[in-house]
């Protein structure tokens, strides 16, 4: 069987199922995911190169909602036996849709449940080791190259992340996806940290220059006395990534709430 997977959330955990091997074509952002790095990259979040996915001839193509959605009627009419996944809005659909459908898909059906249990079972146990009675403040925020920002509203994976680890993202309130907050919204909500996604081109991005950066957040509590963690993607810890790895990430939000 030949596998292309254009999402990373997919890419781990077809790893994590035994078929590395099986993957012929992904984006530069699942090689941290994969043991042989050198994989042909068929796309990105934007773009398909449909000559290479020809070239490679794949059985399956899996494709990420939200980004690849105008891609999926092409591709069906190309003869590809396509799947459009969904964006998840919570943890229990990244189990659900990203681990459980995709194994079901890829006929690793008894694996991938067993892999969402252990995901359940250690999801639980943070759950139980933190003190939900007295949730912390998030604010959660992307910075993008331009130096702009977004944040997750409560349609969202990271959303429902910060709650199991012991937070309340400041916009749990707001029923949306990710979206572009008003700083005079954020300073309202006065959050007790700030968690910063890092990537590309500010992975050197240290926490003075990051406060330069966002200086309309100078009158939070937060901000002056630097409760801002500068969250650098990597295969176990990443904002961004709905994969099963995101348990690590909950994991790590969990240690830094305990530890205000």
């Amino acid at each position: 069987m030949k596998i292309v997977s254009l999402s990373p959330a997919v890419t781990e955990t077809l790893s994590l199922l035994g078929l590395e091997d099986e993957i012929v074509g992904i984006t530069p952002w699942c090689k941290m995911y994969l043991r042989d790095s050198n994989k042909d990259v068929v796309g990105t979040y934007l773009t398909i190169n449909f000559d290479k996915l020809k070239r490679l001839s794949p059985d399956i193509v899996f494709i990420q909602s939200r980004v690849h959605d105008k891609f999926y009627r092409v591709l069906i009419d190309m003869g590809f036996n396509t799947y459009l996944i969904p964006l998840p809005t919570n943890i229990y659909a990244v189990i659900s849709h990203i681990v459980l459908d995709v194994g079901a898909i890829v006929g690793r059906y008894i694996e991938s449940r067993e892999l969402g249990d252990r995901m359940a079972e250690e999801i639980s146990r943070i759950r139980r080791s933190v003190d939900r009675d007295k949730p912390v403040k998030v604010y959660i925020e992307y910075l993008w190259p331009d130096k702009t920002y977004s944040t997750s509203g409560s349609l969202t994976f990271i959303d429902d992340a910060i709650r199991i680890a012991g937070g309340l993202n400041i916009y749990s309130d707001t029923p949306k996806e990710f979206f572009f907050p008003r700083d005079e919204d954020t300073v309202a909500r006065d959050p007790q940290i700030i968690l910063v996604n890092i990537e590309p081109p500010f992975e050197d991005l240290t926490l003075d220059e990051y406060k330069a950066i966002r200086s309309s957040l100078a009158s939070l509590g937060a901000y002056r006395e630097n409760r801002i963690y500068l969250v650098r993607e990597s295969r176990n810890v990443n904002l961004t990534h709905f994969g099963p790895s995101i348990v690590s990430t909950i994991r790590y939000i969990a240690d830094i709430l305990r530890s205000l």
